[in-house]
């Protein structure tokens, strides 16, 4: 006899998965996006706020990631907790590739 036939509350996972994964695709959307952004704006800043920019850059390349990967680590999601760790290296490739366009 189950728990639900012998009168007892069915056992229900309440983690959602998808929202996880949508939350964590969100987060990894806006690093991919927002970093690039922030570092063009402070290589074509003055000097007055260039490292407001390198800051907003560098914080939305690394933190939105390390969030991500936090919120799916709790949720007991390890792929997509190892897919937003692998973001932390976007910053390496972007730089780069920004650097070799512009010279």
């Amino acid at each position: 006899m189950t728990p639900a036939e012998n009168g007892d509350r069915s056992a229900r996972n309440t983690r959602h998965p998808l929202g996880v994964r949508i939350t964590a695709g969100l987060l990894g959307v806006l690093c991919l996006v927002l970093g690039p952004v922030g570092y063009i704006r402070a290589i074509s800043a003055g000097s007055e706020s260039a490292a407001e920019w390198y800051t907003l850059g560098f914080s939305v390349s690394v933190g939105l990631p390390l969030l991500a990967a936090a919120i799916t680590t709790v949720a007991g999601d390890r792929r997509a907790a190892l897919w937003s760790l692998a973001l932390l290296g976007w910053p390496v490739v972007y730089v780069v590739a920004i650097h070799l366009a512009a010279g």
